[in-house]
């Protein structure tokens, strides 16, 4: 039954597969209805605010009205524990298998966090050296002059440095003079997968067609760890296929607002993106290895310690989060943005409060613009509702 979830696979069988197709979406409606019934707060096709945060619940709901987002699900989280939930639409064009918390998405460069807490993991181990020059991976220096001589936004000021480390490329401060400026450069990080399968694994020539070492990494090191038992480290993991059969379709909304329904991205994990999770496991995330035990105390104290370039001065990204301050709180979060593939993505974390807000859906337009070269996410209208929900109404979260 679960092999069942994209519509377009379903319509127009008839007797024991439509009873099957029937059947599934009995059950993952029950799913939503025990959801909604059970978890305080939650929201669903949500009518009523919670009153803890109405400000961030109007403006998602009006975000996807004006955006005509086929579907969404979110989550605030305090303390490891969800305290708003909500959920919206459908994850498929005919409007019969409804989001939940448990549907899952791509979510693109939000897998950058997940793949720098694995290198910060293998450092800790001594499996892997940060300060190991990116030119030694095979095929980096080719790589790098190619991107340097085009007119791809993320190649501004590309020198190619030979003194470009994978330090370097994890902060994104591999353009121009190596650690000196920020620069967001995915295709760099991208390259990721091939560094690590080069080290550990069956070499640059392996790294796709395969669930590769990243992928398998990722796993061992997070997922498993922490339960997340509907996030795929990569798209070719065979432990996980029935995660892939249930992924959100990605759309396109086209000017006169219909539904188009895109390609479905990549199976190869390079490094960029290429996790695919739901709500419900990016709360367990951020219960057992963003504030629990899964990562030793000095790799957690590494990734939230705020990034400096080599001056000293603070730089706005560190180990796949960027860091934001707004008033007296520091933010730590990511974004995710994928129009080809119809996907966007936001995990916020404000740290003192042990607050987090998650956000999923299956258009691009949870994307605000967010600068190449600056952390601006309290110019996103779902993040600036959220933070004043915080100082407003969400006293009752305050350490």
């Amino acid at each position: 039954m679960m092999q069942t979830t994209r519509m377009e696979s379903i319509s127009g069988r008839k007797g024991k597969k439509k009873g099957l197709a029937r059947a599934y979406r009995f059950t993952t409606l029950l799913t939503m209805f025990i959801q909604l019934s059970v978890l305080s707060g939650a929201s669903a096709h949500a009518d009523e605010p919670d009153s803890e945060w109405p400000l961030l619940e109007n403006a998602l709901k009006q975000h996807i009205s004006t955006h005509h987002i086929p579907g969404v699900a979110a989550a605030v989280v305090y303390d490891g524990q969800p305290v708003w939930q909500f959920a919206h639409g459908y994850a498929e064009q005919n409007k019969e298998v409804p989001v939940t918390l448990d549907t899952p998405f791509w979510i693109a460069s939000v897998t950058k966090p997940f793949v720098a807490m694995t290198y910060l993991a293998l450092a800790h181990e001594n499996s892997i050296d940060l300060e190991e020059r990116a030119a030694d991976t095979p095929d980096f220096t080719g790589l790098c002059e190619w991107l340097a001589s085009t007119t791809i936004p993320f190649a501004a000021g590309m020198t190619c440095d030979p003194g470009i480390t994978i330090d370097h490329i994890l902060k994104h401060q591999s353009n121009g003079e190596p650690g000196t400026t920020f620069m967001y450069n995915p295709i760099l990080y991208s390259r990721l997968s091939r560094h690590l399968e080069h080290k550990l694994g069956a070499g640059v020539d392996a790294v796709e067609g395969r669930h590769n070492e990243l992928g398998r990494q990722i796993e061992k090191r997070l997922l498993s760890p922490a339960g997340m038992t509907d996030t795929m480290g990569s798209m070719w993991d065979p432990q996980k296929a029935r995660v892939l059969q249930r992924m959100a379709d990605g759309f396109n909304i086209t000017p006169e607002d219909r539904l188009i329904k895109l390609a479905q991205p990549d199976k190869h994990i390079a490094g960029g993106a290429g996790i695919v999770s739901t709500v419900s496991d990016l709360v367990k995330f951020e219960r057992y290895v963003m504030q629990g035990d899964v990562l030793p105390e000095n790799v957690k104290d590494t990734l939230s310690r705020w990034p400096t370039f080599n001056d000293g001065s603070p730089a706005p990204y560190g180990y796949g989060w960027y860091f934001e301050k707004t008033g007296s709180h520091k933010l730590m979060w990511h974004s995710g943005w994928d129009p080809e593939n119809g996907y966007s993505a936001m995990y916020l974390r404000v740290p003192e409060r042990q607050l987090a807000l998650i956000i999923l859906a299956n258009s691009e337009a949870i994307y605000w613009d967010n600068s190449l070269t600056k952390a601006e996410i309290v110019k996103s209208p779902l993040a600036s509702a959220f933070l004043a929900d915080m100082e407003n109404v969400g006293g009752n979260h305050k350490k």
